[in-house]
């Protein structure tokens, strides 16, 4: 056994690594895993705020029934003939709330060309529902979706959902995010025309 010296004469000690350099060896090993994770739960894409370009050319069926507020029963074929905007909403969805103004208003503007639907998604105080509707200046068309199902029917994964059908009852696109005015002029123009 050899007692190796250092130059001052104390005894010699296995060499380490600076705390700074493990530091950063644990950081990326942790910012590896991390990724990892990211690209795994879909890479960042965030689709509150995407437009999915992935339209069917299968119509809605016709029997998707809902009630509106009124109480009327009804289906979205009813609706057939006309493009339909259909806004899948909540009064407890803050997003959807601060959107519905501008929808309102882009309605009044259309509505003689397309219909505009608002689904009431797992809403469970239809009260604060039409309260929230009222105050937003909304007058299209407002139906329940009690337990999300039409909802999750067109894929939603995000609220406000606006999902945008053909006069034939065909999906055009599906939005998950809010829209401004603007933004939802420029879509109808898009894809309905002038």
């Amino acid at each position: 056994m050899s007692n190796e010296r250092s130059p001052e004469g104390a005894p010699a000690t296995k060499r380490q690594l600076p705390e700074w350099l493990i530091g950063l060896g644990i950081a990326v090993v942790v910012v590896t895993v991390l990724l990892v994770v990211f690209e795994a739960l879909g890479g960042g894409d965030d689709p509150r705020f995407e437009i999915d370009e992935t339209a069917t050319t299968d119509p809605v069926p016709v029997d998707v029934a809902f009630t509106l507020f009124d109480g009327t029963e009804t289906t979205l074929g009813a609706f057939r003939g006309k493009p339909v905007v259909i806004g899948f909403w909540a009064s407890w969805c803050a997003t959807c709330v601060a959107e519905m103004p501008d929808l309102a208003e882009v309605e009044r503007e259309v509505r003689d060309r397309v219909t505009f639907i608002g689904l009431a998604v797992e809403d469970p105080d239809r009260a604060a529902a039409e309260a929230v509707a009222a105050r937003s200046g909304v007058e299209y068309l407002l139906g329940e979706d009690p337990d999300g199902s039409i909802y999750a029917s067109f894929g939603g994964i995000g609220m406000p959902t606006t999902v945008f059908l053909d006069a034939d009852g065909r999906v055009l696109e599906v939005h998950s995010g809010t829209f401004s005015a603007d933004d939802l002029r420029a879509k109808i123009e898009e894809l309905y025309g002038g």
